[in-house]
C-alpha cells in the first residue's frame, strides 16, 4: 500500500566562508529518496533545482501531496542537498532528524531551513577539482532508474550542464572515452533525447 508525502517550504542563505558575504549562481538540487526494501536507499522521490540570487538565498517550494513507496523516504535523505559553484567546494546538507520521524511520515520537513552556509573558495589542482565535480555531479539519490531521471530531467540536466563546463579545469584524461567527462556527456544526452 502506497504512502503519501509532502514538503514544506524552505529557504537558507549560502555565503563566501571567508568574506561572508552572499553568494549568487549557486545551485542547489534538493532530492527526496526512497527507502527501498531491506532498507537500502533507492532512486528519488522527488527532485528539484533552484539558483541563488544576489542575497545568496536558496528557496523551495512546497509541493505534494503525493503518493511513494510503502516503504517511506530515507531520513536524513528528505531532502538530501547538494549545493555546487564553480570555484568552490561543493557541500552537501544531509537533513537532520526531528524525533518523532519515521520513513513513512507525511510531512517532510528541512531542519537546515532558515541557516546560512558558507562554501569554500576551491584552490587545489585540477585532479582535486575533479573529486569536488565527481560528489556532487548526478545528485546523490541513487540507485536511481532511467525512468526516475527522466521524471526529473530538467534539475539533473541543469547540475549536469554546469559540471560539464568545468571540464577544461580538469585533468585532460578525464575527457577520453569511458572517463569521467564521458559519462556525464552520455547522461546528458540520454536526458535531452529521453532515451539511450
Amino acid at each position: 500500500m502506497p504512502c503519501t508525502f509532502e514538503s514544506l517550504p524552505f529557504k537558507f542563505k549560502v555565503v563566501d566562508a571567508e568574506t561572508h558575504q552572499p553568494l549568487a549562481d549557486v545551485h542547489a538540487l534538493a532530492e527526496w529518496q526512497t527507502e527501498g526494501v531491506g532498507g537500502r536507499a533507492n532512486g528519488p522521490l522527488m527532485a528539484r533545482d533552484t539558483v541563488s540570487g544576489s542575497d545568496g538565498l536558496i528557496s523551495f517550494d512546497a509541493w505534494g501531496p503525493i503518493e511513494g513507496p510503502w516503504t517511506g523516504l530515507v531520513i536524513g535523505s528528505d531532502p538530501v542537498v547538494t549545493l555546487f559553484k564553480s570555484g568552490y567546494k561543493a557541500l552537501i546538507l544531509n537533513n537532520g532528524y526531528l524525533p518523532p520521524g519515521r520513513e513513512r511520515e507525511r510531512v517532510r520537513r528541512f531542519v537546515r531551513k532558515d541557516s546560512t552556509h558558507a562554501l569554500e573558495p576551491f584552490r587545489g589542482m585540477p585532479e582535486e577539482w575533479l573529486r569536488e565535480l565527481q560528489r556532487v555531479y548526478a545528485g546523490r539519490a541513487f540507485s536511481r532508474s532511467d525512468d526516475q531521471s527522466l521524471k526529473f530531467r530538467v534539475p539533473y540536466s541543469n547540475r549536469l550542464k554546469l559540471i560539464s563546463n568545468e571540464r577544461d579545469k580538469t585533468p585532460a584524461d578525464e575527457r577520453r572515452v569511458g572517463r569521467f567527462f564521458w559519462h556525464v556527456d552520455r547522461e546528458l544526452k540520454f536526458l535531452e533525447e529521453g532515451h539511450r
